[in-house]
């Protein structure tokens, strides 16, 4: 009896599967590592500003240490990585992420997660956004190009290419909910607008959204 209240202190909590949220106009915006996302980050908070919207911050892999203001959510495919990003963020001040992500449990790092769609830590967050209600989500830093730089590695990212197969298959679904800040992610979904982030758009996949649901630690 001893040894198994011991097991259950030493075993990491349980995620909660990952239930459908309402429907929210709010803007998600998504923020990753290729290009110049800061500079895409100020464009897309001034435009919401402007639309008078309230923005919920998706930080992927680096973001989540390096991003300056409030995240939502951290989210990544690489979940041993948590143990550094999230305490050098507390160390730099910035905020604790009330909701952490992956696509598996992680030594009780995690406390959601969902099934990957395989198209990089980029598209995983917008299914994690599109999962919370968002059908207004901007992606800043997602370009899926070879020639957009990681911002901090500075390094051409060779795999781009074969992770649009990823989302290709997403796209009828994500069209109407998605807009990008550059590359062939814009090229797909097209660049936000302000009229865009203010119209009203009703969640015509709502039965999708939870998609595959979710894993058991």
């Amino acid at each position: 009896m001893q040894r198994e209240q011991m097991l259950r202190q030493m075993r990491p909590p349980v995620a909660p599967l990952n239930t459908v949220a309402p429907t929210t106009q709010d803007i998600a915006v998504v923020m990753c590592g290729g290009g110049d996302p800061f500079a895409e980050w100020e464009i897309v908070k001034a435009m919401c500003e402007r639309a008078c919207k309230k923005i919920s911050i998706f930080a992927g892999n680096d973001m989540i240490e390096m991003f300056p203001g409030d995240i939502a959510h951290a989210i990544s495919l690489h979940p041993d990585k948590f143990k550094l990003w999230l305490p050098r963020r507390k160390a730099a001040g910035f905020n604790d992420p009330p909701k952490v992500w992956a696509h598996r449990n992680y030594e009780g790092a995690v406390t959601h997660w969902t099934r990957d769609w395989s198209g990089s830590t980029g598209l995983f967050c917008i299914k994690v956004a599109r999962e919370n209600g968002f059908v207004h989500i901007v992606t800043c830093g997602v370009h899926m190009n070879v020639d957009s730089d990681h911002f901090i590695r500075k390094q051409p990212w060779n795999a781009a290419s074969s992770f649009r197969r990823g989302w290709v298959g997403r796209m009828p679904e994500l069209r109407p909910y998605l807009r990008s800040m550059g590359g062939w992610t814009q090229e797909q979904f097209g660049a936000p607008t302000e009229d865009w982030l203010r119209t009203d758009i009703e969640d015509q996949h709502r039965t999708n959204r939870h998609f595959n649901g979710g894993l058991k630690a």
